[in-house]
């Protein structure tokens, strides 16, 4: 009986040990505000776009899994058929400067949009879409800039508008920038997005599995050895 609830123990234990981690939040920097936004897309029909970029930090060396993100279309509340996104993660030179050099970009894809309704700005409703794409960036501890923009044109030129999100704290950068023409402007804004991160499961190294064995079997055997006194 004592060796059936041992080696129940120890499968529990090692299972424990080697579950895999499930995702948390890496960085929450709130959901839509339905205030306002600013545009984030490479096609839209001025000819004179923006790519929109936000601020923000991690405390330890993470590996990001998913991105979510909020925005609407501006002014004819249409999305393209197909929502492409891409992405930039560039550093931050610090003292509230413009994004610095490119340290990962990637294709983000549709990003699963749901349509969360029509919402109520100071400059009309829009239907505000709420998006989640997964991914896989490894970056270590720092702060950073993150640039989420669309990439493929509507029907009616309507642009993507990343919503402005409820945190507003200070500190945080947010940065509009047209490659067309290299105007840039900066505000103490947040955009409504947040990253999820996640890992694989914890494998022991080799010589730890080694050295837990034979504890395990000395273990056993002691019990055995008292139970036939």
């Amino acid at each position: 009986m004592r060796k059936a609830w041992l080696a129940f123990v120890i499968a529990g234990l090692m299972a424990a040990w080697s579950a895999p981690a499930s995702a948390v939040v890496l960085y929450d920097n709130g959901g839509p505000d339905y205030n306002t936004g600013y545009f984030s897309d490479t096609v839209n029909a001025s000819g004179n776009y923006y790519v929109a970029y936000n601020q923000f930090s991690l405390a330890t060396g993470a590996t990001i899994t998913g991105i979510e993100w909020w925005g609407f279309y501006f002014p004819g509340n249409t999305p393209p058929p197909t929502d492409p996104f891409d992405y930039y993660i560039t550093a931050n030179p610090g003292g509230g400067g413009p994004p610095g050099a490119v340290l990962d970009s990637g294709v983000l894809g549709s990003g699963s949009p749901v349509d969360t309704g029509s919402q109520s700005f100071p400059f009309g409703s829009f239907d505000v879409y709420e998006y989640n794409a997964s991914t896989s960036i490894p970056l270590g501890a720092g702060t950073y800039y993150l640039s989420i923009y669309e990439t493929d044109p509507t029907s009616d030129g309507s642009a993507f508008t990343w919503a402005t999100s409820t945190e507003t704290a200070v500190g945080t950068e947010e940065w509009s920038i047209s490659p067309v023409n290299g105007e840039a402007g900066a505000a103490e804004i947040g955009l409504a997005f947040n990253l999820t991160g996640g890992g694989g499961a914890t494998v022991p190294e080799p010589a730890t599995m080694t050295l837990l064995g034979l504890g395990l079997t000395g273990l056993v055997a002691k019990l055995s050895r008292r139970k036939s006194r």
